[in-house]
Parts: C-alpha cells; structure tokens; sequence
C-alpha cells in the first residue's frame, strides 16, 4: 500500500530585500500644499488603529530633488504607519512613493532617521544632540517606538530648557517631562520660560513645583537664621526668581508653610 501525497507549490515571488530602493519618499519643498501627506498617513494610521478609513484620492507626485530612495522592507519592519501605507491597497502601495510633509521633517532628518533603522547602517548610526530632534520627529510619528525610547534616553543626558520641555510634552516622554520640570522649578538662575507661554498645563507643571520648592528652601534658610528680639526675620531671601524683603513674623509664617 503506497500513499502519495500531492502538494500544491505556489510559485515563488522575489521579494525586496534590505538593500533594494523599491520605495521613494518625497518630501515637501517650503511653500508646499499644507496637506502634503496629511492625508495618507492619517489613514495609515487608523489603520493600523484598526479603525475604518474613507479612502481619499492623492494625486502622483511630480519627480523632483527632495527626494530618497529606501527599501519597503526595511520601512515597513519598523514602522506600522509605513507598512499600512505600502500593503493595504492605498496610492502608496501601488506607486511606490510616499510624500512626506515638512510639518514632520526634512529630508536630511529622514537621513539620520534611516540610518538608525536600516540593518545595513544601525550598527555604525550615532544619535547626537544634532541629530536626535529629527529622528525623534520621524521615530513619534511613524511610530517607531524602539528608536523613540532611544531618543529619549540620549535626551535625558543633554541640559535641561523649557524647549526640552515642550518637546518632552508633545511627544509624551514621561521621564524627560518629569526631569525638566524639576530641574527648571529649582533652577537658582531664573530660567526663560517664554517657550511655555502656548502650554499653559506645562507652565502650571513648573510653577506648582517651584511653589514646593520655594516654601521647602524658605523652611530651610529661617530654620538657619536666627530671630531677632521681636521675634522677626528680616534678612532678603532670594530663591530661584523669587525675593522676599519684609519683616515676616517666623512663627506666622512657619505655620504658614505648615498648612501649603
């Protein structure tokens, strides 16, 4: 008795490799359309939300210098946003390019972004304090959430500003939020916090700790200054871009700090 078994073999289709550039990437020049590439990301990006999308019509851009050509391997094992784009059936996947809007970046930052993600240059790619904004920018929105993490680790080595501050908030890095905060609320050399002035939730962030840290250091120094007879403290306290220059009475005023 003899069983033969019959297996169906589908052809095989030669597949893009790493080092292939099957994909172009386009970047919006200054002056461009505002909705550039809004609208194919933002259905990738639902769709990889798993949320339904309305399909919407782009037209095939026109070849031009801003321009890179990558692997669609290489894109789409990194990045869900870029694999949505490039095999669920929209523009990108048949035209093979996808257009980048300048609100995400430039063409130099997509450079070092590649670097950092490509097998054939990670190993080698450097994230500096140069580069590491554009590759954040690029690494948030493509949701590359490997290379963000580092970002935000070489972030958490450069000086603290209220600008890191902004961007830790943007882009939801908890940690670098947490280190700015503080960092800028004990700051003794009066910190420009001009860069909060369209984030009034992060400026209310900073002003509350510098409020603790104001009442802990003014706990500190009237514990280490005497009183005078009257029982009053007279000496100027300056603490962070605070001062105070007023005969207070201590103990109205330890109570005070008491109950904050």
């Amino acid at each position: 008795f003899k069983l033969h078994c019959l297996f169906a073999v589908e052809p095989v289709v030669p597949m893009a490799s790493a080092s292939s550039r099957d994909v172009t990437i386009e970047f919006e020049a200054a002056g461009g359309d505002d909705e550039f590439e809004t609208k194919a990301a933002g259905e990738a990006r639902e769709l990889v939300a798993g949320r339904p999308v309305k399909r919407a019509k782009i037209g095939a851009a026109e070849p031009g210098a801003n321009e890179r050509h990558v692997s669609s391997v290489v894109l789409g094992m990194v990045s869900p946003v870029f694999e949505a784009m490039l095999s669920s059936g929209m523009l990108e996947t048949a035209s093979r390019r996808i257009k980048v809007s300048r609100d995400v970046g430039t063409a130099r930052q997509f450079d070092d972004f590649y670097e950092c993600v490509s097998p054939l240059t990670a190993r080698a790619a450097r994230m500096t304090e140069e580069n590491v904004d554009g590759i954040l920018a690029f690494s948030d929105y493509y949701q590359v959430e490997s290379l963000k993490q580092e970002c935000n680790r070489v972030l958490l080595e450069l000086p603290h500003s209220a600008a890191r501050l902004v961007q830790a908030h943007k882009y939801g890095m908890f940690d670098q939020y947490s280190r700015c905060v503080k960092a800028l609320a004990e700051d003794a050399s009066q910190p420009d916090l001009s860069a909060l002035q369209h984030y009034p939730s992060v400026l209310l962030d900073v002003a509350r700790l510098m409020q603790a840290h104001l009442a802990e250091e003014l706990k500190r120094r009237l514990a280490s200054e005497p009183a005078n007879q009257s029982g009053f403290s007279a000496s100027r306290l300056t603490v962070g871009p605070f001062f105070f220059e007023r005969q207070t009475p201590r103990s109205l005023l330890s109570t005070n700090l008491h109950r904050s």
